[in-house]
């Protein structure tokens, strides 16, 4: 089971995600936390929930 950051960045394009690094996004009702899963350069494509990228951790 994945621990998850305190400090969990926000996902953005052109950022380089690594390996198990970790993001958040807000849906309007709250902010998911997901885990990168491919080494990549986020793109409009590569945003969660993409399954080829990343893994759904939690709701906070």
């Amino acid at each position: 089971m994945a621990r998850i950051g305190d400090a969990t960045r926000i996902w953005e394009v052109n950022i380089h995600w690594p390996l198990y690094s970790q993001c958040s996004v807000w849906d309007g009702r709250g902010v998911d936390i997901w885990e990168c899963i491919m080494d990549h350069y986020s793109k409009p494509t590569t945003r969660p929930p993409n399954p080829s990228y990343w893994r759904y951790l939690a709701r906070r």
